[in-house]
Formats: C-alpha cells, sequence, structure tokens
C-alpha cells in the first residue's frame, strides 16, 4: 500500500476524524479505565491544548468526535474540513500545522468552530453552541462520560490483517508486513521495512512523543485510520473500523472478539496464529551477560527449560514476558542491576511476585483466576521458597554444575528439549479409593449437628477445575500437592493433621507464642470453607449457614 495520499482520497469521507484527532497534542484523549460504563461515550475527547503553555481561563472543551463525524458526513464534507494535509497525510493537529504559536491556537478553534455553528444555524440546520455559550462547550462537569476502551492488535487479528487479501504487500516486499512495520534508518532519515526486524509497535512508540518519534496513540491512529480509510474508499468487503466507537465502543469490541474467535476455530492449528521471527520451540533462561565481580553474584542457579511454543499459544503478545524489546533478559537486566533495566536485577525481573511481566509475577496472575484462587488466596502467606520448590524450573542437565558460560541458541535449544521431556504434569491426585468419601466435622458441634463434608466431591471438582490447564498440571505433579489447598501448613499426605492440631479450640488454649498468633478453629475453619467459596464462585455462599450446618433437635 502506497504511505502518501492524495487528497482527493478523502474527499467526502470523513470517518477517519472520528480516531484521528484525540490524537498527542491536539486533542488529548482522557485516561479511561479499561472496564468503562457502558452508558458512557467512547467518543468523547478533551480538548486543552492551551494547557500547555498557560493556565486555562475555562474548564477543557468537551467534544464529541463520532457526533461531529456523522453531522458534517450529511454535509458530504471531507476531512480536510478539520485537519490539514502535511506530506500528504492528515494533520493531526486542528486546522493548523507544526509551529503554530499559542496565542494563534485559541483563535482558531474559537473562529473555526463557533463559525461552523452559526452558518449551520444561518442555513436552518441544527448546529452546536454560537457565538456567547461558552459554558455549553467548555463544561467541567459533561453529561455522558467517556467510555473509551484500551484497543489493541492481539495474535488473531494480527493474523487477520496478514491473512487479509485487501491489504497487498507493496512492490518491494513478498508480504504485507511492510505496510504496518518499519524502522528508522539513521543514514537515509526514514523509516524503511527490514524482514526479520518486525517489533510491537510499542518498542519504539512510546506513551509520550519522544526524540522525534511520535507518540503510540499518534502513530497507531495515523498509521492504522488512514489504511483503514483507503480500505473503505476502495469499497472491501469486509467492514472496517474508522470511527471512535468502531474500535474503543464496547459493542464494537464484543464484535471484534466474536469475529476473532470465528478465525480462530477454523485454523487447523494454533501454530498459524505464531509471530514466527525466528525464536525456538524451547531454550534456556539463563544469564548471558558478563558475570560481574561481585560477591555472591557469580553463583548462579542451574538454566529453566521453557517451552516458547507453549506459552506462545497461551499468550496474546509477545509483550506480556518481553516487555521493553525481544531480546534476552539479561541485556537490559544485570546481575547487579543497571540504568538500561531501571536497576532491576536478573533476578528480581524473573522473580518478582508483583510484576505482570516476570515469571512469577504472571503465574500469579493465573492463580487469580476463580478455579485457582480459592485455594492459592490462602497459599501466599503460607509458600516458602525452598530448594525443591525451585527445582520445579530450575532443572539440573545431567548433573551437572550451573551454567555459567554463554551458549549458543542450538545448545539452549538442545538442553531444553531433554529436560522438558523430563517433566510429568499430572492432572491427578491419590486415588480417590484412598480419598475419603466424607468427612464428619463435629468439633465445633453445639447448637449445630456435626458438618458431613463432601471430601471426595471437592476434591474431584478442584480436579475438574485445573484439568485444562497445563500450568497446574506441572506446578502440581506431586499428588499431594491438591491437597495443600485445603490443608495449607502440612506436607502433602494421604494423612494430613486435622485442623485442630494447629488451630486450638478458643485462643485462651493456646500453648505457645506461635499458637497464640493463629485464628482459633472457629475461624479457621469458616475462612478457609467460606472464603473458596467466595472467591470460587461456587455454592453454597458464605452467608447460608445452614446449607452445611443443620440445627439439633431440640
Amino acid at each position: 500500500m502506497e504511505k502518501g495520499r492524495p487528497l482527493l482520497r478523502w474527499a467526502g469521507i470523513l470517518l477517519v476524524i472520528a480516531a484521528v484527532s484525540f490524537m498527542g497534542i491536539e486533542a488529548r484523549g482522557e485516561k479511561e479505565a479499561v472496564q468503562a460504563p457502558a452508558s458512557g461515550r467512547p467518543d468523547r475527547l478533551k480538548i486543552d491544548t492551551l494547557a500547555a503553555y498557560q493556565k486555562l481561563e475555562l474548564p477543557p472543551v468537551i467534544f464529541h468526535h463520532d457526533q461531529h463525524t456523522d453531522a458534517l458526513l450529511k454535509e458530504k464534507k471531507g476531512c480536510e474540513t478539520c485537519h490539514m494535509v502535511e506530506g500528504n497525510k492528515l494533520s493531526l493537529t486542528y486546522l493548523r500545522k507544526r509551529g503554530t504559536k499559542p496565542g494563534e491556537i485559541k483563535d482558531i478553534y474559537h473562529k473555526n468552530c463557533i463559525g461552523c455553528h452559526m452558518d449551520m444555524a444561518a442555513a436552518g440546520k441544527v448546529s452546536g453552541p454560537p457565538d456567547g455559550l461558552c459554558r455549553s462547550c467548555h463544561n467541567a462537569e459533561p453529561q455522558a462520560p467517556a467510555a473509551r476502551l484500551v484497543a489493541g492488535l492481539n495474535k488473531v487479528l494480527h493474523f487477520r490483517h496478514v491473512a487479509s487479501k485487501d491489504i497487498p504487500a507493496p512492490a518491494s516486499s513478498k508480504d504485507n508486513c511492510a505496510v504496518c512495520h518499519h524502522v528508522y534508518d539513521q543514514k537515509a532519515k526514514k523509516v524503511i521495512y527490514v524482514k526479520g526486524q518486525e517489533s510491537t509497535c510499542g518498542y519504539c512508540h512510546e506513551a509520550q512523543p519522544h526524540k522525534g518519534v511520535k507518540s503510540l496513540e499518534q502513530a497507531s491512529h495515523q498509521e492504522c485510520v488512514l489504511c483503514h480509510l483507503d480500505l473503505a474508499h476502495k469499497g472491501v468487503k469486509e467492514k472496517v473500523p474508522v470511527r471512535c466507537a468502531d474500535c474503543h465502543g464496547a459493542k464494537a469490541q464484543a464484535q471484534i472478539a466474536k469475529d476473532n474467535q470465528a478465525v480462530a476455530a477454523k485454523l487447523k492449528t494454533p501454530d498459524l496464529l505464531r509471530i514466527k521471527r525466528g525464536q525456538p520451540d524451547a531454550t534456556m533462561i539463563t544469564y548471558q551477560g558478563p558475570l560481574e565481580e561481585k560477591p555472591g553474584k557469580g553463583n548462579l542457579m542451574n538454566p529453566v527449560p521453557f517451552n516458547h511454543l507453549d506459552h506462545e499459544i497461551s499468550s496474546n503478545s509477545c509483550k506480556v514476558c518481553h516487555h521493553t524489546t525481544i531480546e534476552a533478559c539479561s541485556n537490559c537486566h544485570t546481575l547487579g542491576g543497571s540504568k538500561d533495566g531501571n536497576f532491576v536485577t536478573f533476578e528480581q525481573a524473573l522473580h518478582s511476585p508483583t510484576s505482570k511481566h516476570s515469571c512469577i509475577g504472571c503465574h500469579a496472575e493465573q492463580q487469580a483466576a476463580p478455579n485457582c484462587f480459592g485455594c492459592h488466596r490462602n497459599l501466599v502467606d503460607a509458600w516458602k521458597k525452598d530448594e525443591a520448590s525451585c527445582r520445579q524450573c530450575h532443572m539440573a542437565f545431567s548433573g551437572s554444575s550451573p551454567v555459567k558460560g554463554v551458549l549458543s541458541p542450538e545448545q539452549k535449544a538442545g538442553m531444553a528439549e531433554t529436560l522438558l521431556k523430563r517433566r510429568t504434569p499430572t492432572s491427578g491426585t491419590y486415588p480417590l479409593d484412598d480419598i475419603p468419601d466424607k468427612v464428619v466435622i463435629k468439633d465445633l458441634a453445639d447448637k449445630y449437628q456435626p458438618v458431613e463434608l463432601e471430601h471426595r466431591k471437592h476434591v474431584e471438582a478442584l480436579l475438574k477445575g485445573m484439568k485444562d490447564s497445563k500450568l497446574a498440571q506441572y506446578f502440581h505433579r506431586d499428588p499431594g500437592t491438591l491437597c495443600q489447598g485445603c490443608h495449607h501448613h502440612s506436607p502433602p499426605s494421604k494423612e494430613p493433621p486435622q485442623c485442630a492440631n494447629c488451630h486450638p479450640q478458643t485462643r485462651g488454649q493456646a500453648s505457645t507464642a506461635v499458637e497464640a498468633t493463629r485464628p482459633g478453629l472457629l475461624a479457621a475453619l469458616h475462612g478457609q470453607c467460606m472464603s473458596c467459596h467466595q472467591e470460587m464462585k461456587v455454592k453454597p455462599e458464605a452467608t447460608a449457614c445452614t446449607a452445611c450446618h443443620l440445627e439439633r433437635k431440640k
């Protein structure tokens, strides 16, 4: 597709305004939560251009973009009604080019916005506020809230673009990747396409413009929306989004998700969705940088065999792990921390429980799912780092010492494939015949009858919840691991100790200082059972006392 687009392409096609004009300095869209109110407007923008230069005299202007799009479309007016053309592309600013003085910006808005309203009103047409009604536009408390959902390009949507026959490959390339992907050629002072260097837009285009590079918002809208406009102009069969609501509206996103599911269901294998950049199916996660001469820094653990293909299939984007570049973690995160990695060490980058980009942090997000969180909620504090838990990931290669040298890609792939074959995922536990069918809890029987806990049914329900999770199957390899969801401080065993062994009937019965810090038996049982039901969203509800406790007959 040609990067340049003649002015006539835009004549009569106003739809592109719906997404272009809330970019960057011009009309900076407010930051909204991903879950926005359904009654809000995805096209509500805030124009506060002068705030970058001076204190505003009045509140920013709340501008409804799609509303203006539809109104001007009826007048058969094009995008150039509000946007000038720079280098065969629409300017991202309103009726001006770069370098306009702050004093002129206010006049440009008032003269053209109000002038358009008054011209339409004079012609007997429905229009916006005329001159003098300042607060109609400068409204600090607009009625409709913004409801612009974050738009993105996941793997299925990316595949739909790559496979689209409506997006042809340029003459200089065999595929259509060059339509979107580019790198900056310092010598030629322009962007070019280089095969094999395709990356996510966000790696170069950050949240704010910097060093002459457009922000992600500016770049994505200028490239994506104008391309969509070209396709719409050509009359392609598939509907392409060109309005704010088409990408950022809840209804439109639900339809896109539905279409994505339909496309994915027709694929012969999920591997077709893979964004191929020469990455291996398996590799070793190990520190590849220079070892630093600091006490303890040279004592590296065994590397981790990593199933890259499985993680690709279960992730929507490379940025789930490679959050800054697609390079190895150790390029930025050194053993002691460096400026390039925001002084986050290599160990922290992979083990931080609070970072969604780290291994442990990402796994913790998976554990927050309802099927998992009922148990894992109570295991967070109980889990202890020990050698056995570390070896779940840090596997020894033929009894060798920790790898300290730089491995070649071929060595890493070979070692990973060998070690991954040793892993024995399981979705089971002890034989069901060894698991009690029912457990009677009578320690607290006073006002109520003893509770008959359907013990085996609880185990079977947990097994059902993890049967489709490879992550759970790998980390629940010991048959007693599943039991620790309830028996949280005891080692895996067919005969774990009773709750009363650790939790006293009352706080006053605690015989040691350690026991005194534990909840009493009543609090322990109710906290464990009720919180699990609540987090896993299963019945009976936490407040339904008589669903478990039958009253004693008097």
